[in-house]
């Protein structure tokens, strides 16, 4: 009996890890420009489609560590090398089986170790969760959120709402964020500059309302603009 998506999810996290314990190499690399890693969206349902027209750009937040303006993001199949699994995706996501691409996407909502997607979202607040201002966490790492100009077919959307991010949308990125593709950064994250800081400024909140719609950050002034 051949094994489902995520049988072949979870085999391939435990050879990775037994690789890794036995001190198997696993480098980052990414051959790939942003054409290779867009997607054909003549090929892909439209209930993926992020916006109406791929060529369109749009603008996404993602919370992760501070300091990748300068090299972008790599996702965590490049950054083990795994260029295979990024073409895979993307022919999964293209070929349109929406059992397995809801396979593919629960599993990476749920945070399996070699993705080919990254998350983003079009609301900051959403992006905050990702990026916590708590002072106990800010000593551990350094979070920060990051706004990003990307074209539609760079992406697709999880319709299915697999991260539980409601009306904030969930936005999945094919194998990498280019340097140029990073528009602005956050200036100070800590308490008092969350985006989930409450409007009477008294509380910061766990995460958005699941019906808001938000697309625009607390403080304008509080973010370096890239290009």
């Amino acid at each position: 009996m051949s094994l489902s998506l995520a049988e072949q999810i979870k085999e391939t996290s435990w050879a990775l890890m037994l690789e890794r314990i036995d001190g198997k190499s696993q480098l980052p690399i990414n051959p790939f420009n942003q054409a290779d890693l867009s997607f054909d969206y003549s090929k892909v349902n439209l209930k993926y489609h992020a916006s109406a027209n791929p060529d369109d750009e749009i603008i996404l937040y993602k919370g992760t560590p501070r300091g990748y303006e300068s090299k972008g993001l790599l996702s965590m199949a490049l950054s083990r090398g795994l260029t295979s699994h990024v073409a895979e995706v993307k022919d999964i996501i293209e070929n349109g089986n929406n059992n397995l691409i809801y396979e593919l996407f629960n599993e990476h909502t749920s945070y399996y170790h070699h993705t080919a997607l990254l998350s983003a979202t079009f609301n900051p607040e959403e992006a905050q969760v990702f990026a916590p201002t708590h002072p106990i966490t800010k000593k551990k790492k350094d979070n920060t959120i990051y706004q990003l100009r990307i074209k539609t077919n760079r992406c697709v959307l999880d319709c299915y709402d697999t991260g539980n991010c409601g009306l904030s949308k969930e936005l999945l990125i094919l194998g990498a964020i280019f340097p140029e593709e990073i528009s602005a950064v956050k200036i100070d994250n800590d308490e008092h500059h969350s985006e989930l800081l409450s409007l009477c400024g008294h509380y910061i909140k766990w995460h958005p309302n699941k019906d808001s719609r938000n697309t625009n950050v607390k403080n304008t002034a509080n973010w370096k603009y890239l290009k």
